[in-house]
């Protein structure tokens, strides 16, 4: 099985996969690769020797094997030419088998070329407080952003930068990196506390997930620090929106926000991967809740850079679609 199972990674690897998938059916199981925006059938094996395999992979990721019956996640180290974290994810099926998904994640954050686009962003981080927050779904590289900006404010201004995550998705050097632990007692509001003490100028918050959270990294970006985090949301509307439900007051967004990006990462004709996001800023947030939660006139929407790109060739209408 160990033999199986490293074949199967390094090839995923070797050909940048984010997602191995195993999709069991009633007699084999299918092995998809999750390349750019597509999902590849890559091989088909037994079901019994993908038991055998899935109970390999459970026990290497410090899963119960004998619990089928209910989702698990788990990662470990796996080691080829660098390090890389493997999140292996399983989830009970009607059949009476599991499908598993490993997440292939570098251990060490590496700087990606993105072009002019993100360097204009670099800006934001000579703010000494407030909040910037990064929206849009899974797989949208909000987190990978935010990683770039940590690294600018690292290397370039000579900031001390602590993050605080559930959990750690890359490892940064220079950068204290804290894991959400509930079990060991290191949740959210432990940790807020502590690092306020420990003298950040920027603090990343992995992501906004419910009203108490979203409590803390308002207090803190008002408290004289520079906050990055992310939240789930279609657009930048309903970002606001999204932290109006969780209870956070006009008047806490509209002194704390300083920016809101909304980006999404699509597949261009070359097959290249290119970031596009749309932006409101500290001004547009003010306009937007004086003016019946409307956007000002000069605001470009995602649908407006899809479509250009799309009028230059970029991208084909059926990406614009896919998107919008």
């Amino acid at each position: 099985m160990k033999l199986l199972f490293k074949n199967v990674i390094n090839k995923a690897i070797d050909s940048e996969t984010t997602d191995v998938h195993f999709i069991p059916s009633e007699q084999e199981v299918y092995i998809k690769f999750r390349i750019q925006d597509s999902l590849i059938l890559q091989d088909t094996i037994q079901l019994e020797l993908y038991r055998k395999l899935l109970t390999y992979m459970k026990y290497q990721a410090g899963l119960d094997v004998s619990n089928h019956n209910t989702a698990q996640s788990g990662r470990y180290i796996y080691k080829m030419k660098q390090l890389f974290y493997l999140r292996i994810s399983t989830l009970p099926l009607s059949l009476g088998n599991e499908s598993c998904v490993i997440r292939i994640i570098p251990q060490y954050f590496q700087k990606q070329s993105h072009g002019s686009g993100i360097k204009s962003l670099y800006s934001l981080m000579n703010k000494k407080q407030g909040l910037i927050l990064f929206s849009g779904p899974t797989g949208s590289g909000k987190s990978t952003l935010m990683y770039h900006m940590v690294m600018y404010a690292k290397e370039q201004l000579d900031l001390n930068i602590i993050t605080v995550e559930d959990p750690v998705e890359q490892l940064i050097k220079g950068v204290t990196q804290v894991s959400i632990n509930e079990k060991a007692g290191i949740n959210y509001e432990t940790s807020f506390k502590a690092i306020l003490r420990c003298d950040p100028d920027v603090i990343l918050i992995g992501e906004i997930r419910d009203a108490s959270i979203a409590k803390y990294v308002i207090q803190a970006s008002l408290s004289g620090h520079l906050v990055l985090s992310t939240i789930h949301a279609n657009d930048c509307k309903g970002a606001l929106l999204r932290l109006r439900e969780m209870n956070i007051s006009v008047q806490e967004i509209c002194q704390s926000i300083k920016s809101i990006i909304n980006q999404r990462l699509v597949t261009t004709s070359q097959h290249n991967r290119k970031l596009i996001y749309e932006q409101l800023n500290q001004q547009d947030i003010n306009y937007f809740f004086d003016n019946n939660h409307s956007l000002p006139k000069h605001f470009n929407n995602l649908s407006y850079y899809l479509n250009r790109m799309s009028r230059a060739g970029v991208i084909c209408e059926e990406t614009v679609d896919r998107y919008i």
